[in-house]
């Protein structure tokens, strides 16, 4: 049985030509368990897959991209942790609701002047 430091990492190319990466040639090509990168995938916290359960039988499917798993090795996979979207989906929508508050106000203001004369 080989020992954890003989086991060889996939390369760039062995991964980018695959049509799907496997759950275990991924986690050895970017250092991680298996279980590691299922968790990750399944909380949608791997930007270079997914995982969908499905709900008759509760087994767990995984789609791993060779080029974004590559891209994301090599640090050029744009990455966001889940609590900085939720702060930048909040303040847009902040500002999206305060400009509508804006222009119903005008339009109050306005419905206003025309009723009170």
């Amino acid at each position: 049985m080989a020992r954890k430091s003989e086991v060889t990492r996939p390369t760039d190319e062995q991964i980018l030509a695959q049509d799907t990466v496997r759950l275990d040639m991924a986690a050895r090509y970017i250092g991680w368990s298996v279980p590691t990168l299922t968790n990750a995938l399944r909380q949608e916290r791997a930007p270079f897959g997914f995982a969908t359960q499905n709900p008759k039988t509760e087994t767990w499917a995984y789609n791993i991209s060779p080029g974004l798993l590559v891209a994301y090795k090599r640090g050029t996979l744009p990455t966001y942790r889940l609590n900085e979207v939720i702060d930048l989906a909040s303040e847009g929508v902040e500002r999206i609701l305060s400009k509508k508050m804006a222009g119903m106000q005008k339009i109050t203001d306005a419905l206003g002047r025309v009723i009170g004369g």
